[in-house]
């Protein structure tokens, strides 16, 4: 059984399964930073695949931000099939079908169009040289090119067109199909962001007011549509507010268990 667990940055999605993964014989998928897993065998290209984003991120370039998205998310077949293959329930900490739906139309909406000037040579630059060539290699079989802003400009094309046009070419793109179930973790948008500055890592592009307060309304527009014309798919939503990360991980233990039943 193979649940993908979603929600806004902040959320706690990746300590919470964490906990999980460290106390239940449940298999963790990282969609995005598969290097939260050091066990990983996609680890050194994912962290490789980090360096490239936050470049991006200190560039403030969307274009380049949403071709990483897309390299990261490229990981995510090999390793869910990697785990399904050993027989056990599989959580993804997001999923490269569900969160592009709701990321890829509001990326599109801060910035469309554009000419690349001088920021891919900067973003090359800003990189770990030895990474950087995992990630031009990895961009190279992933997109057949070593230009990532043909790659972004594409997906924020993508992004305007209907949610099952995106859910159809990306499912082809990444060999991947939907889950058994989807867990939104939901949290109110100044608590999340007051998580996501404690982070060592340091907060991301898209984190901001506006922006969460936009995707938290998205994933209940997504989710509402899959339950339409996907209705196989059970989503179920869980209040993280005020809880412990014991807590949440209890309640999304009894959501896999009502799902398995």
């Amino acid at each position: 059984m193979r649940v993908a667990v979603v929600g806004i940055d902040g959320t706690g999605k990746t300590t919470v399964l964490r906990r999980i993964h460290e106390t239940d014989d449940i298999a963790v998928v990282h969609a995005i930073r598969a290097h939260e897993d050091p066990a990983s065998p996609f680890a050194e290209l994912s962290l490789a695949l980090a360096d490239a984003s936050a470049s991006a991120d200190a560039l403030g370039t969307v274009h380049l931000k949403v071709a990483v998205l897309y390299l990261q998310l490229c990981l995510y077949g090999p390793a869910e099939r990697l785990a399904t293959d050993r027989g056990r329930t599989v959580l993804a900490d997001r999923h490269p079908l569900i969160d592009p739906l709701v990321y890829l139309p509001s990326f599109g909406r801060i910035e469309a169009d554009g000419e690349p000037g001088a920021d891919v040579e900067v973003w090359w630059r800003k990189q770990d040289r030895d990474a950087a060539h995992m990630v031009r290699d990895w961009l190279r079989t992933c997109a057949g090119t070593v230009n990532p802003w043909p790659l972004g400009a594409e997906l924020l094309r993508l992004g305007t067109k209907s949610p099952q046009e995106i859910l159809d070419r990306l499912s082809r793109q990444f060999g991947v199909t939907m889950p058994d179930g989807v867990l939104l973790l939901d949290l109110p948008v100044e608590q999340a962001l007051r998580r996501t500055r404690e982070r060592v890592r340091g907060s991301e592009l898209h984190e901001t007011t506006a922006f969460l307060s936009t995707a938290r309304q998205r994933y209940d527009v997504v989710l509402d549509w899959l339950a339409e014309v996907q209705p196989e798919t059970v989503v179920r939503r869980i209040d993280c507010s005020d809880r412990s990360v014991d807590e949440v991980a209890e309640l999304i233990r009894d959501a896999v268990a009502f799902l398995a039943s």
